[in-house]
């Protein structure tokens, strides 16, 4: 898409096209003659340079879909490099979550346009945007994380083929019925590393200078999900971490609805985009209970300093797994030395993971402090309660400062099935503990009370004899 004209209503989505398009707003053409064998059936999408069709292979027969470069951009040769390099990329790009790219060609006249896989489904923007709304649907996050750790995928291998993507957003996302998930567009993409992509002959973009040397700005990709390098428009600062901050963009509008950096028009995105104070997702939507782990794997991502953010798409996507393996979807509570975390008695709810920081166990027999065990990062504790209803059988007190992650009966019923013919060897396991818990902690008692009493010695009075 182009850049929207004064009389329309802005939206901060659409695609900056200063350094691929310019400013042109031309009239297309409506019925073009695609190149062979190809006949069009019917408009899909338009954009910066030029329209999407359907088309009809008439040796296979079977629907792809053709895309065509406008004839009022005909005479910039920039521009017919840049059509025929998204078309190389793409098409050098062989990724199960990478469109794929059948022919280049010509089409009547003389233009060059290329044939894709049709891909039917929704983009991940309207994925996000479900009716459904905010809060999200339980569940319904999960399937948009996976989602965008198949995105990962593929901006990771296209890395390791020395491509960047430059513009990473949920309407460039297709999402199929059947999990099938594609990242689409490469028309900014940008070949940083000749021999890691295998094919020397591939022309980038060539970099242009003022009248003192110095690079001109080139503006590409989209406002309201761009990295700050790309809003300041110098291409030398542009490499993988560009990719990565998109993607933390993504992940940012999945969480809250709304992109990194908004405005009235398209320089006020941008100047957000180079500015770069990005409002942290749970204070965007508040009142949402957003996972804190989440949130913070956006935030990382979105860091203004490139060598803040992750530095690689498959350091991002791990914590992406993470999340989805349930270790990041819980609240976090932290609590100081001294605090007691759980009192022995008290009805048992939740259960808690140490992220870092050491806690003591102990139970309080006839008035007696007596030690269990200490627990360090890794370890688990208050989860006999939750399985079995029951209070509480021992008291946790912090150590040092420590950090949990504080996980609710009911998200331990989801994880474990405990309402299942399996969670009923789980609670039965947990109940013969208990048991044996409070044996032990009888037995203590019985011989905390007959063990004698220690004897005290008072020194001797002093004598009063001179």
């Amino acid at each position: 898409m182009g850049v929207p004209r004064d009389d329309e209503t802005f939206d901060p989505g659409v695609t900056a096209a200063r350094s691929i398009a310019g400013d042109s707003e031309a009239p297309r053409s409506v019925t073009p003659g695609l190149c062979p064998p190809y006949v069009a059936d019917g408009l899909v999408a338009r954009g910066g340079m030029g329209s999407v069709y359907r088309g009809l292979d008439t040796r296979l027969e079977r629907t792809v879909a053709v895309k065509t470069l406008d004839a009022a951009l005909s005479h910039r040769d920039d521009l017919v490099k840049r059509f025929i390099l998204e078309a190389q990329i793409t098409g050098g790009l062989e990724h199960p979550n990478i469109v794929p790219v059948h022919l280049l060609g010509e089409d009547a006249d003389g233009l060059p346009c290329f044939s894709m896989k049709l891909v039917e489904g929704n983009t991940l923007s309207r994925e996000i945007h479900h009716g459904a709304g905010l809060p999200w649907p339980s569940g319904r996050l999960d399937r948009l994380v996976e989602v965008l750790v198949k995105v990962c995928d593929a901006v990771a291998f296209a890395h390791s083929r020395g491509v960047v993507h430059g513009d990473i957003k949920p309407l460039n996302v297709m999402v199929g019925e059947f999990g099938q998930v594609y990242v689409m567009d490469w028309g900014v993409a940008r070949v940083l590393d000749a021999a890691a992509f295998g094919r020397h002959d591939v022309e980038t973009p060539e970099k242009t200078y003022d009248a003192n040397g110095r690079e001109r700005p080139q503006l590409f990709g989209t406002p309201a999900y761009m990295a700050p390098e790309q809003a300041i428009g110098v291409t030398e600062f542009v490499d993988t971490r560009t990719d990565v901050f998109m993607l933390g963009a993504v992940l940012y509008e999945m969480l809250t609805g709304t992109a990194p950096h908004q405005g009235q028009n398209v320089m006020e995105v941008v100047w957000n985009a180079a500015r770069c104070e990005i409002t942290p997702p749970e204070l965007r939507a508040p009142g949402l209970g957003l996972p804190e782990g989440l949130c913070r794997t956006a935030m990382r991502a979105l860091a203004a300093q490139r060598s803040d953010r992750y530095t690689t798409v498959l350091a991002f996507k791990a914590d992406l797994e993470r999340y989805l393996r349930g270790l990041d979807r819980f609240p976090v509570v932290r609590f100081a030395p001294g605090d007691l975390v759980i009192e022995e008695g008290t009805p048992g709810e939740d259960a808690y993971l140490i992220e870092s920081g050491r806690c003591l166990a102990f139970k309080t027999v006839e008035g007696r402090k007596v030690p269990l065990r200490e627990m360090g990062p890794g370890e688990v504790f208050g989860e006999t309660a939750v399985f079995t209803a029951k209070p509480r059988t021992a008291s946790i007190e912090a150590i040092e400062t420590l950090v949990l992650l504080r996980v609710t009966r009911s998200a331990l019923s989801a994880q474990l099935g405990l309402d299942s013919h399996s969670g009923a060897f789980v609670r039965a396991l947990a109940e013969r503990f208990r048991q044996l818990d409070e044996r032990l902690a009888a037995y203590e008692r019985e011989r905390i009370t007959l063990e004698p009493p220690t004897p005290s010695f008072a020194p001797p009075a002093p004598d009063d004899e001179p």
